[in-house]
C-alpha cells in the first residue's frame, strides 16, 4: 500500500491505471445499467408500481423526508427506504471538489441539495443554514442525519436549531450527547459510569504518554492504538504494541501522528472476535437492531440470526446502556464489540466488551434492504409522538412494540472493492512473486462467489444508476482529482465514497526513545551545573595554552599540552551545546549535536595517556619499547581509535536519521563495539606500565624530563585509573537493556553523567596542570631510539646478574636519590 513517503509517479499510476480499469469496464457496465432499465419496467412487481398502489390509497398520507448524506451507501438504502415506502424523499450531501455523488441520481429521490461542508475556518454556520433553508423550503416533516464523522458534532448543533426553529423532528443525537459518545475516550468514561464493562483504555496525546502506559502496565497487557477521531489512513493498523523489542516498539510509535491536537487512545487488546451493532433509537427505546462480524474496514456485511446469544446479548447491552442513559435519546446508535472468551468450570464465557461507538447511522442498516414498511414505521414513530393522525401510515394501523430485526437478510459486498481486492491487487503480488497461482484462482472464486450469490451494497435492478456513477463517475473524478491537485491517498472506502489520504510519516531526525546518560538536560538543574563545569573548562584550556606558548618560545615541544586544550575546546562546546539543549529539549539537531561531543571529546585523553606509556616503556625497556613491533601496535591503536571516533558520530547519527530496527540494532552494536574498545583503550597503560616494571630490564632507565620515575608512573596510573573508571561505566551502562526515555533507570541520573563524565575530566585536566606533565614527561625532540631519550648510547650486553637478581624498590624504578643529579635538562627548556 502506498503511503506519504510513496514517489509521486506511483501514486500517479496508481489513480491512471483506477481511471483506465473504469473506462475498460465501461461497455459491460453500461449494458448492466441498460438491462436493468429493461428488467425493472418489465415487471409488475417493480418497486416503483409497488410505490404507486400504496400511494394511489385514500387513507395514506405521505411524509416529507430529507435524508443527508446519499453519496453514501447507508444514506442511500435509507432514501431507497422511505421511497418503498411510499415517502417523499430529499436527498443533500457533500460533494468533494466538485465531483457528483451517486446519491445525486438515485431514482428515490425527488430532489437534491448540495451542502456546504463545514470547515474550521468557516464553522459549522453555513452547513446549519443550509440545513435549515432546505428544510422549510420543502416543508420536512423528519430529518434523517445521515452524514459522515466530519460532521457528526454539527449534525448534533443543526439538530438543535431545526427542531427549535420548525416543526420538523430530527433522527440525530443532540451536541452534548454526540460529542460524548464520538470521542472513543469520552465514550469509555461514559460507559464506566453507567457502570457497563470496558476494556483498558488510556487517553494519551503524546509518545511519551504511551510509552509510560505500556512501561507500566501491571499485567503487561497487549495494547493497540485508535485515532479518537476516525481516520481511514490509519483505522486498519491493528498493531499490538508493545513489539517484541523496545526499539520495534519505537519505530512504530514515533510514525504515529499523535498530539494534543489530534490525540490518540490506547486500548487494551481483546483476544476474540469483533462485532458491529446498529440500532434505530427513538426517545429513549430501541426500534431497529442488527449485528454482524466487524473488522477494521467493513467491506462484507452479514447479519448474525436475531435469534443467536451473540446478538441477543449485544441488543441487550445497547437497550441497558440507553436506560442507563437515563435521557430520551433519540439518534442512530452503532456499537463495536469484541468478545474475551474465558474458559471456567462450567465451559466457555464470553464477555461483551464495547470498543468504541458511533452516535450516526452505520452502513449496516443496508441489511434492512426490502423492509421499507417496517423501517419507515420505526423512523416515523418520532412524527407520531407529536401528532394524532398517524402521519405517514394506513389507517387502523398500530405500531409493534417489537424491535425490527432483518427478515432473511442477503449478504452485501462492493464489487468495486472486491474487484480490487481479490483480484487485481492479488495478480499484481503473483507477478511481483509475492504469492502463488493458487492464491490468485482462490481469489477469483470467492469474488466469482460474491458476484453470483451476495449482493452489491449500492446496486438495485430498479435503481441502477447510482451503481454505474460511482464506478464510472465518482471514482474516475476523485482520481483525477488527486492527480490534478498532486493528492495522495492509501486507500479508498467504496461504502462511504471516502478515499483515506497517505500518512506521512514523522520527519527525521527522530527524538530518542530510549534513556540515556543524563537524560535530557533541564534549565534548572542543567544549566547551573553545566556552567560551572563551562568555567572549569575555559580554565584548563587557558593553562594548557599559555604553557604550551611559553614551552614553545622556549624551544621546549610538548604536543600534548595543545592536545590537552583541543579536549578543553571540545568540552567548552559540550558545555555549551548542553545549555542550548536545555532551552531547546525538542530541537532533535541540537540533542544529536550535544551527544556526539560528549562521546568525541574524552577519546584525547586516551591517546594522550597512551602517549605517556609509550614513553615509559621506551624508557625502562629501550630495546623492546623501540622494537618495530612495539611502534606498530601502538600506531594500530591509534589508527583504531580514530576509526571508532568515526564510527561513532556515524552510528550516532544515523541512528536518529532511521526507524528501521535492524539498522538501528547495527547502529547500536556497533556503538557497544566501539565502546569496549575505548574502555579497553582507557585501561591499556595500566597492564603496560605494570608489566614493564615487573618484567626484568636489561639496560637502567633512561630518565626523561623531571621529576621521579616513580612519580611519573602514580600520576599516570591514577589518571588512567580515573578515564577507564569514566569509560567502563558507560560501556557497562550501554550494555544494560535499554529502557523508555519516562522511565530511565537510576544510573542514568544526572549525578552520574556529570560525575563519570566531566568531573573525572577535570580532575585529569588539572591534575596535569598542577603536577606540570610538560616537563615530567617531555623527551628530547627527534627521539628515534634507544639512548635518545636520556642523551647517551645504551650498552648492548650488561651484567646477566642485574636481570636476574632481587632488585630493591629504588633498582626497580631506577630513581634512586644519588641518581636524581643524574637527571639532565637544559635550564633553557625549563618553565
Amino acid at each position: 500500500m502506498l503511503n506519504g513517503t510513496s514517489p509521486w509517479y506511483l501514486h500517479f499510476a496508481q489513480n491512471a491505471v483506477l481511471i483506465l480499469i473504469s473506462i475498460l469496464v465501461l461497455p459491460l457496465t453500461t449494458s448492466i445499467l441498460l438491462s436493468s432499465y429493461v428488467i425493472s419496467f418489465s415487471f409488475t412487481q417493480d418497486v416503483p408500481r409497488q410505490r404507486q398502489c400504496l400511494r394511489a390509497s385514500r387513507s395514506f398520507v405521505p411524509q416529507t423526508v430529507l435524508i443527508t448524506g446519499v453519496g453514501m451507501t447507508k444514506g442511500l438504502t435509507l432514501a431507497r427506504l422511505f421511497y418503498e415506502a411510499g415517502h417523499v424523499v430529499i436527498g443533500a450531501d457533500f460533494e468533494p471538489y466538485g465531483v457528483q455523488v451517486c446519491g445525486r441520481y438515485s431514482r428515490s429521490l425527488r430532489k437534491f441539495f448540495k451542502l456546504p461542508k463545514p470547515t474550521a475556518d468557516d464553522g459549522s454556520a453555513y452547513y446549519i443554514n443550509a440545513l435549515l433553508r432546505v428544510v422549510k423550503q420543502e416543508r420536512v416533516d423528519l430529518w434523517v442525519s445521515c452524514s459522515g464523522v466530519a460532521s457528526a458534532v454539527e449534525d448534533g448543533q443543526a439538530k438543535e436549531v431545526i427542531e427549535r426553529r420548525t416543526s420538523c423532528r430530527a433522527i440525530q443525537f443532540d451536541v452534548a450527547t454526540t460529542a460524548t459518545l464520538h470521542e472513543k475516550d469520552t465514550f469509555t468514561q461514559e460507559t464506566e459510569r453507567l457502570g457497563l464493562p470496558v476494556p483498558e483504555t488510556h487517553n494519551v496525546t503524546s509518545r511519551d504518554a504511551v510509552h509510560k502506559v505500556l512501561h507500566r502496565s501491571p499485567k503487561r497487557n497487549s495494547y493497540i492504538m485508535k485515532s479518537v477521531g476516525v481516520d481511514d489512513a490509519v483505522r486498519g493498523d491493528m498493531t499490538l504494541l508493545p513489539r517484541r523489542t523496545i526499539s520495534e516498539t519505537y519505530n512504530h510509535v514515533a510514525q504515529i501522528p499523535i498530539s494534543d491536537q489530534k490525540p490518540w487512545v490506547l486500548q487494551q487488546f481483546i483476544k476474540g472476535k469483533e462485532y458491529l451493532t446498529h440500532a434505530l433509537i427513538i426517545e429513549g427505546k430501541v426500534k431497529m437492531f442488527v449485528a454482524c462480524p466487524g473488522a477494521d474496514l467493513v467491506m462484507h456485511y452479514e447479519a448474525l440470526p436475531s435469534d443467536s446469544a451473540l446478538s441477543r446479548a449485544m441488543l441487550a447491552f445497547t437497550m441497558e446502556f440507553v436506560a442507563r442513559s437515563g435521557k430520551s435519546l433519540t439518534g442512530h446508535l452503532s456499537f463495536d464489540f469484541l468478545v474475551d472468551e474465558n474458559a471456567n468450570e462450567k465451559g466457555a464465557e464470553l464477555t461483551l466488551k464495547p470498543i468504541e461507538c458511533n452516535p450516526r447511522a452505520h452502513t449496516a442498516v443496508a441489511l434492512f434492504s426490502g423492509q421499507g414498511s417496517e423501517v419507515s414505521k420505526c423512523y416515523l414513530s418520532l412524527v407520531e409522538s407529536s401528532m394524532t393522525n398517524g402521519n405517514g401510515h394506513l389507517a387502523g394501523s398500530k405500531d409493534e412494540e417489537d424491535i425490527v430485526v432483518p427478515k432473511q437478510p442477503a449478504k452485501y459486498y462492493w464489487i468495486g472493492h472486491d474487484a480490487v481486492t481479490l483480484i487485481l491487487l492479488p495478480l499484481l503480488h503473483l507477478l511481483q512473486g509475492r504469492s502463488r497461482v493458487r492464491d490468485w484462482i482462490r481469489g477469483c472464486s470467492e469474488f466469482l462467489a460474491h458476484v453470483l450469490f451476495w449482493k452489491d451494497g449500492t446496486f438495485e435492478v430498479w435503481d441502477p444508476l447510482p451503481w454505474w456513477w460511482l464506478y464510472h463517475v465518482y471514482w474516475p473524478g476523485q482520481f483525477l482529482v488527486s492527480i490534478l491537485q498532486k493528492r495522495k491517498w492509501s486507500r479508498i472506502n467504496s461504502e462511504t465514497s471516502g478515499t483515506a489520504p497517505a500518512q506521512m510519516p514523522q520527519h527525521a531526525p527522530y527524538p530518542p526513545k530510549t534513556a540515556g546518560l543524563g537524560g535530557v538536560p533541564t534549565v534548572h538543574t542543567d544549566i547551573p551545573i553545566t556552567a560551572i563545569f563551562l568555567v572549569l573548562f575555559i580554565c584548563g584550556a587557558i593553562a594548557h595554552m599559555t604553557i604550551f606558548q611559553l614551552n614553545m618560545k622556549r624551544g621546549h615541544k610538548f604536543i600534548m599540552s595543545g592536545m590537552m586544550f583541543g579536549f578543553c575546546m571540545t568540552r567548552i562546546v559540550t558545555c555549551i551545546m548542553r545549555i542550548v539543549w536545555a532551552t531547546r529539549p525538542r530541537n532533535v539537531s541540537i540533542a544529536i549535536a550535544a551527544q556526539i561531543f560528549v562521546a568525541a571529546g574524552v577519546v584525547l585523553l586516551f591517546l594522550i595517556n597512551l602517549i605517556f606509556a609509550q614513553r615509559i616503556i621506551r624508557a625502562a625497556h629501550p630495546n623492546g619499547g623501540w622494537h618495530p613491533l612495539f611502534h606498530h601496535f601502538f600506531t594500530a591503536i591509534y589508527v583504531l581509535t580514530v576509526i571508532g571516533l568515526i564510527m561513532v558520530i556515524t552510528t550516532n547519527v544515523q541512528s536518529f536519521y532511521t526507524l528501521n530496527a535492524n539498522t538501528k540494532r547495527i547502529d547500536r552494536a556497533v556503538i557497544l563495539a566501539v565502546g569496549t574498545f575505548y574502555a579497553v583503550v582507557s585501561f591499556l597503560p595500566i597492564p603496560l606500565v605494570i608489566g614493564g616494571l615487573v618484567m626484568p630490564r636489561k639496560t637502567r632507565v633512561e630518565k626523561f624530563g623531571s621529576g621521579r620515575f616513580r612519580t611519573k608512573i602514580a600520576i599516570l596510573l591514577a589518571a588512567s585509573f580515573l578515564l577507564c573508571l569514566g569509560a567502563a561505566f558507560r560501556v557497562g551502562t550501554n550494555f544494560k537493556t535499554p529502557r523508555p526515555i519516562q522511565d530511565p533507570p537510576t544510573y542514568y541520573n544526572k549525578g552520574c553523567f556529570y560525575f563519570f563524565n566531566l568531573t573525572i575530566e577535570v580532575i585529569v585536566i588539572f591534575l596535569y596542570v598542577v603536577v606540570r606533565v610538560d616537563r615530567r614527561f617531555h623527551v628530547p625532540n627527534g627521539s628515534k631510539g634507544p639512548g635518545d631519550y636520556s642523551g647517551r648510547n645504551v650498552a648492548d650486553e650488561k651484567d646477566e646478574h642485574i636481570a636476574t637478581r632481587i632488585k630493591t624498590e629504588e633498582e626497580v624504578f631506577d630513581d634512586a636519590p644519588e641518581h636524581d643529579s643524574a637527571e639532565r635538562l637544559d635550564g633553557d627548556q625549563r618553565v
